[in-house]
């Protein structure tokens, strides 16, 4: 009969570089390598990504899955197939896990055992230091997942960030669900984020309730390019996407021309030639604050014309059958 208490599930997509930093962690692991097991979804890696699992497997109980077909849904869909124990540990293959880590969230689900869904401290390991302005004007839990502002106690479910959360199997259902094309995809630029948020919100629209701690603690490694303005910005725009279909409600009273909602089309035209001008100027906060809301409404718009797009499509297709 299995021992295993806890699954750790991750997918990777050209992960090669913090890989080994992660699971190096996790090889520091206090609780005994018989009650839990990682499984980690390769997700079509053009990197040694294979390769550095495959070390791995001899250090640490790890089992890994080749999913071809590009998209983190669907690596962590096949993923969804191979849990085992109580508790499932979602994270992200850029992590610096404390050695307690898994016997923190096991002891959480036994202290709050009203709640489904639990949530960590996340903490940066920045591979290169901030300047003031992204520290001071960037909103550090949209673009790394940073949240040690948050108070420990019962959260919303719209809380819970990617690389630290855990959920009791029971509440899970057969599958891995988030709205399709949510989420990381190697074959686009651009797409809308948050499918940790959406994954998380659906357990919670089912019932589950959601709590967060301080003590299982991981630290996020961000990555040099990961904190110039031209990938934040871009970020901006990902975020921008990933609320029109997280959160369609936002935009149900907007008045809309064309399938788009007026007020954002407009402002975007408005700023579209002092945001052209403002990339000349130093970098500083009120440039910063600026281009950002340009890139959210630019990520908006752009999710809006991608869904009327895909809708014509829809029903030309259905006329063709006719």
């Amino acid at each position: 009969m299995s021992k295993v208490k806890v699954t750790i599930l991750f997918s990777t997509y050209n992960g090669a570089k913090t890989l080994p930093t992660m699971l190096d962690a996790l090889c520091s692991s206090t609780l005994p390598k018989d009650e839990w097991k990682i499984v980690a979804v390769d997700n079509n890696s053009r990197d040694n990504t294979a390769e550095v699992l495959k070390f791995y497997q001899e250090r640490l109980p790890l089992e890994v899955y080749f999913e071809p077909k590009q998209g983190k849904q669907h690596a962590l869909t096949l993923g969804f197939r191979h849990l085992e124990g109580e508790l499932i540990i979602l994270t992200d293959d850029d992590v610096i896990p404390e050695p307690n880590w898994i016997e923190e969230f096991l002891a959480l689900a036994d202290e709050q055992p009203q709640f489904g869904i639990f949530g960590g401290l996340i903490t940066p390991e920045w591979e290169e230091k901030p300047q003031p302005w992204l520290m001071k004007y960037g909103h550090l839990g949209i673009l790394y997942a940073l949240n040690d502002d948050l108070p420990e106690g019962p959260i919303s479910a719209a809380l819970i960030s990617g690389p630290n959360s855990a959920f009791r199997r029971s509440i899970l259902g057969p599958g891995y669900i988030v709205h399709d094309g949510l989420g990381p995809d190697a074959t686009v630029a651009q797409f809308p984020m948050g499918e940790d948020t959406a994954f998380a919100l659906r357990l919670e629209k089912n019932g589950a309730s959601a709590f967060h701690s301080r003590r299982p603690r991981v630290r996020h490694i961000v990555r040099k390019g990961y904190v110039k303005e031209g990938w934040v910005l871009r970020r901006g725009e990902r975020y921008g996407m990933g609320l029109v279909v997280i959160r369609p409600s936002l935009f149900d009273s907007k008045i809309k021309i064309g399938g788009l909602p007026i007020g954002s089309a407009l402002r975007w035209l408005l700023m579209a030639p002092a945001s052209f001008i403002l990339k000349r100027f130093p970098l500083s906060g009120v440039r910063f604050k600026l281009l950002w809301a340009q890139s959210v409404r630019q990520g908006i718009l752009r999710q809006f014309l991608k869904q009327r797009s895909a809708m014509n499509n829809t029903i030309y297709s259905h006329v063709g059958a006719k």
